[in-house]
């Protein structure tokens, strides 16, 4: 992790639009920032999706934002603010909120270290995903989790060829093949037999789901690596990108992946720690786990 040099004085706030409790709190955060905290020069609360909150983040309008929801609005929120450098505090208002450090009922006790910068950022790498076309097209995103392609609605594996930094890997005969960062590697990819990786690592997992006769372990790849993948079916290969609704792909359509130029920043109060100490609640939460040490 890395000390913040610098106080904020310019500060967003934002919400999660359909969690009805959120914005209550911000309105909250919002008004004892202005009663308690005359040194910070601007403040606004805006909802997530409010088109002046992502004009006034490409105009690094701000030092911080602080983003109330779950872990889902943590993931949208470093994606709108990490290609300018923004670090973002998350609000726990969910139901699960792994990657939520602060609480509902904590964030006033750590608005007075927020605002006078007693803080760390914890640094988190990214992936630059391009899907490119036969006809030369291409779409391109920035991702915080992984990259899926996967087998469409009839359930039947699809063939996933992959290459490494131009080194032909293999053909991996299966449901899927998963391309994640170590923040995605407590997602689908530990879901899929992955390893679990401290958040800070800059490196990229390679995971199928379910192969058939083909590799059936997990690659640890290097943050200099590009991976690119080719998938064909007899019937339908879909791609998504960060769980975004899935797209049909061609035979000929190429993936590539490489580590971004972009690194999501999250606000941290308490030491490396947080991780292990987080990770190990949460997985407690699942039934099986209940009265084993």
């Amino acid at each position: 992790m890395k000390k913040n040099q610098k106080k904020p004085e310019r500060i967003a706030i934002t919400w999660h639009p359909k969690l009805p409790d959120a914005k209550t709190e911000a309105e909250a955060i919002l008004q004892a920032i202005h009663d308690e905290y005359p040194q910070v020069t601007s403040v606004a609360a805006y909802s997530l999706y409010d088109d002046a909150f992502h004009h006034n983040v490409k105009e690094k309008a701000f030092d911080l934002v602080i983003t109330l929801g779950g872990d889902g609005t943590m993931l949208r929120t470093n994606k709108i603010c990490a290609p300018y450098d923004i670090p973002v505090c998350g609000v726990n208002m969910g139901s699960f909120g792994f990657m939520m450090e602060v609480q509902k009922n904590q964030w006033r006790r750590r608005l007075k270290d927020l605002i006078g910068g007693k803080w760390m950022i914890e640094e988190r790498m990214m992936l630059n995903v391009k899907l490119i076309r036969q006809d030369g097209g291409k779409l391109e995103w920035e991702v915080l989790n992984d990259a899926v392609v996967g087998h469409g609605s009839q359930l039947r594996p699809i063939r996933v060829h992959v290459m490494i930094s131009g080194n032909e890997l293999t053909t991996y005969v299966a449901d899927g093949l998963i391309v994640a960062t170590a923040t995605g590697s407590t997602a689908y990819a530990m879901a899929a037999g992955g390893p679990i990786m401290e958040p800070e690592l800059r490196n990229i997992l390679v995971i199928p789901v379910a192969p058939h006769l083909s590799l059936d372990r997990g690659l640890l790849l290097k943050e200099s690596d590009v991976v690119e993948i080719t998938a064909t079916s007899n019937h339908e290969a879909i791609f998504s990108p960060d769980g975004a609704k899935g797209m049909i792909l061609l035979p000929t359509d190429r993936i590539q992946i490489a580590a971004s130029q972009f690194n999501a920043k999250y606000i941290r109060f308490n030491s490396k720690g947080f991780f292990y100490r987080n990770f190990l609640q949460y997985m407690q939460r699942n039934p099986s786990a209940i009265g084993r040490n």
